[in-house]
């Protein structure tokens, strides 16, 4: 008799270098299940920063922001901004598998120097039409699947939050709440986004499907602080809205080959805002301090054809071609004056040709090399790549991998004359803004039987080509370059049984970074290292309709600060359990689940990356606000099928 569990054996790894394979249909089942499921899952493997509670652009193996990419069904997730955690830029309801490749992956995979997910999306049901509905105390979520023939099917999705999900309390601020004048905060906030997908799947698993995307997701807040002689108001607001599309072709054939054709384009529409007066009360004056306004819009096209050799047992070839058009364009007023209008767009041409050499029955070989043409920079550059892999036995894999690795679409750093970090697109010319190259190192050993996995990953990772701008005042701004680091071990404890499943990750690593501003020129902590940091989730069944599961992670947190030239910072742990109860509803014509979610149950002040904001009252005093807090967080929610 063949039987599946729903939350058993979820959890693959040893396959490949730094691979991690994930059934995102477990995340339904994990604390926060709603609409953040997949990167809940996520942020529980190992290599993976959970602290960050990065809902989008994820820190994986020390990599910098920008550098890892998140793909739905090959379209590019650039990161709506999601100031609620609770809320990722992928639909629940549209996943179906994620892979994570973590480093030191082959050439048939995208140019960056980080790391990449892949999330393949649902194809939709053949057999009947099906309706889904998911609402909880912050969103709506409907999903939609209609057969159109015996072997065709089309999907739609939507979500919305129905109220406004923060009040002025939720703004936090650091470091001043013994002011003598009281700061009052009004935010504003709202998500919303669309799926659709119509796919054509034969009996050989040829697949063709067309899929689309839309998000919106929107943040602003007021923040106002009344003195003795005048009112400092501050209003600060970021729009988000991305968009894309993919067209996939997968082609079986009867002597084993296969043949993948893919097109996609997709983009990211980022408004930031900050408008900072003072009035002055005995003058009746109003005097601005700050009006800036930075629009980015980025977008990225590709075409892909992708075919493996399949005639010859002990030699798999595969080889590949892709076009990829960048295009940024990046506009930036101040005081209604504009100060930077720039737009850039970049072709290159790149292939690849690999081979998978089967040595032994326990031994196999996987060499190959991807060429890009830079059109923009009118430069050639060669990605060779080695990865080894052998079986031990029955249980035991060892694997290993060496690659370089270029980007050319980029995300450069930004220090601001308040001490303010953020990040903004760029592409890389070659010139003012280089071509990111990194070479990793991988290596690792799985042991697995049915019920019990135990993995061990190492990795070195060096890189060159960062781009930081450091602006000092209004009128000075120096661009610098820069050179990073990191190298680390994760170790990963499964056990599965009867329904349960335990894990258990540890990761310890240094992310490190060094450029021409730094005083003392050595490297330093780069802004997103975290030394240590433990992860464990249990899933457990109770009886036949009740789950129970709980995750905890435990993380020593990130190095905040004080300004770009001093080496001097804090580091507040960061320390989060999550638990959940869910059960399983079974009526006459409705499968759903009722379920109760205790974010942060122990309501443990976190500091996020990349959140927080310093508003200058002062010469003396600064407002830390951290306008992405979120508190203990109890989410009840109600999921039903039709």
């Amino acid at each position: 008799m063949v039987s599946h569990n729903v939350v058993e054996r979820s959890v693959q790894m040893g396959e490949a270098p730094g691979m991690i394979s994930l059934n995102s249909y477990i995340a339904g089942y994990l604390p926060g299940s709603g609409d953040n499921a997949v990167f809940n899952l996520l942020r529980l493997q190992p290599g993976i920063v959970a602290a960050g509670e990065q809902p989008n652009d994820l820190i994986i193996w020390g990599s910098y922001e920008g550098t890892s990419k998140v793909k739905y069904d090959g379209m590019t997730i650039w990161g709506l901004k999601n100031f609620n955690d609770n809320i990722s830029a992928v639909n629940p309801f549209m996943s179906k598998n994620v892979a994570v490749f973590k480093g030191g992956y082959d050439v048939t995979h995208d140019d960056l120097v980080g790391g990449v997910v892949e999330i393949a999306g649902k194809t939709g049901r053949r057999d009947r039409a099906g309706v889904n509905l998911f609402l909880n105390n912050e969103t709506i979520n409907g999903m939609v699947e209609t057969p159109l023939s015996e072997r065709s099917s089309v999907v739609l999705a939507f979500r919305q939050t129905y109220y406004n999900l923060f009040e002025p309390e939720d703004i936090d601020f650091s470091d001043s709440r013994d002011l003598e004048y009281k700061i009052d905060v009004e935010p504003e906030y709202r998500f919303r986004d669309f799926n659709a997908k119509y796919s054509w799947q034969e009996d050989d698993g040829s697949l063709f499907y067309v899929s689309m995307l839309f998000g919106d997701d929107d943040f602003s807040y007021s923040a106002r602080q009344e003195r003795q002689q005048n009112i400092i108001t501050q209003t600060t607001s970021e729009e988000n809205h991305q968009y894309g599309g993919a067209l996939f072709w997968g082609e079986n054939f009867k002597n084993g080959d296969r043949l993948k054709l893919q097109g996609s384009w997709s983009g990211l529409n980022s408004t930031y805002g900050v408008r900072r007066y003072i009035e002055n009360l005995r003058f009746n004056r109003m005097f601005p301090r700050v009006d800036n306004e930075t629009v980015t819009k980025v977008d990225e096209g590709a075409l892909k054809v992708d075919y493996q050799f399949q005639r010859k047992a002990k030699n798999v070839p595969r080889i590949g071609l892709e076009l990829v058009r960048d295009h940024l364009n990046i506009t930036e007023d101040s005081s209604d004056m504009e100060r930077i209008s720039s737009d850039f767009e970049g072709y290159r041409i790149a292939g690849f040709l690999q081979n998978k050499m089967l040595l032994s029955e326990h031994f196999e070989l996987k060499a190959g090399i991807r060429m890009n043409h830079s059109l923009y920079t009118s430069k050639s550059y060669l990605d060779p790549r080695v990865e080894l892999k052998y079986k031990l036995g029955q249980n035991i894999k060892l694997n290993a991998a060496w690659g370089q690795y270029h980007q050319f679409l980029v995300k450069s750093s930004l220090f601001d004359e308040t001490d303010n970090f953020r990040y903004t697109w760029s592409l890389a010319d070659g010139e003012n803004i280089p071509v990111m190259n990194s070479q990793h190192w991988v290596g690792g050993v799985t042991w697995a039987d049915n019920d019990l996995t135990i993995s061990l990953d190492g990795y070195y990772k060096s890189v060159e080509g960062f781009t930081r701008y450091v602006r000092f005042s209004q009128s000075r701004e120096e661009v610098y370059e820069g050179t990073g680091q990191s190298y680390g071990l994760d170790v990963f404890l499964k056990k599965d049984f009867k329904g349960h499943t335990f894990w258990t990750s540890y990761s310890v690593g240094r992310a490190e970074e060094l450029f021409p501003y730094f005083p003392e020129q050595q490297y330093r902590r780069a802004p997103h290292d975290q030394r240590h940091e433990l992860k464990m989730a249990a899933l457990v069944h109770l009886f036949k309709d009740i789950h129970v599961s709980a995750t905890y992670v435990f993380g020593t947190g990130f190095p905040l600060y004080a300004n770009y030239l001093s080496d001097r910072f804090t580091e507040p742990d960061y320390n989060r359990l999550d638990l959940a109860l869910v059960y399983r509803l079974s009526l006459s014509k409705i499968d759903g689940e009722l379920g109760l979610s205790l974010l942060n149950a122990l309501d443990h002040y976190n500091v996020k990356y990349s959140s927080f904001e310093q508003i200058p009252l002062d010469q003396l005093n600064t407002a830390y606000i951290d306008a992405e807090a979120v508190d203990f967080t109890p989410l009840v929610f109600l999921k039903m099928r039709f």
